[in-house]
């Protein structure tokens, strides 16, 4: 399957596909945290893709499955620590296991070490999410403590090179 995946950098025509996605996969898992996504407009998505695209340290990727957005990864630059980008992974529930989320974390991490001028690279995970939390260890994250996200037990990890 991930070999039929394309991932391509989100543009600001994008909008309608990226919000339609991400819509549908907090219908799928409760791991989708975007405050206010229901009320987020297609204009509103095509100025945060276009703004987040401005910034060198800043990315949205999309793995397409033909001319449909399958996956999401997104670095955002921490608002309390500008040197770290902290990374987020979607995919929708009908692709998991199926190799697209390590697609993605691979491609954000060649992004962070060529790319971008960040100096860390982090994440939570939420301590049930046993899947995402080995695909992010085999991907060379390692844990750093942990947290309380949504009322809920989450890991924070850090990507080690």
């Amino acid at each position: 399957m991930a070999d039929q995946v394309e991932i391509k950098l989100a543009t600001a025509d994008d909008a309608p596909a990226v919000l339609d996605f991400l819509r549908q996969a907090a219908t799928e898992t409760d791991a989708v945290l975007i405050p206010h996504l229901d009320q987020v407009t297609v204009d509103q998505e095509r100025q945060n893709i276009e703004m987040i695209n401005r910034f060198d340290d800043c990315v949205v990727m999309l793995a397409m499955l033909g001319d449909q957005p399958i996956g999401i990864v997104t670095v955002m630059v921490l608002g309390d620590r500008p040197d770290t980008g902290e990374l987020g992974v979607v995919v929708a529930k009908d692709y998991w296991r199926n190799g697209i989320g390590r697609l993605l974390v691979e491609e954000a991490e060649y992004w962070f070490e060529n790319y971008s001028s960040l100096s860390s690279l982090v994440l939570s995970v939420f301590t049930i999410n046993k899947p995402a939390i080995a695909l992010y260890q085999h991907c060379h994250f390692v844990q750093t403590g942990t947290t309380t996200e949504e009322g809920k037990p989450a890991l924070l990890m850090e990507y080690q090179r």
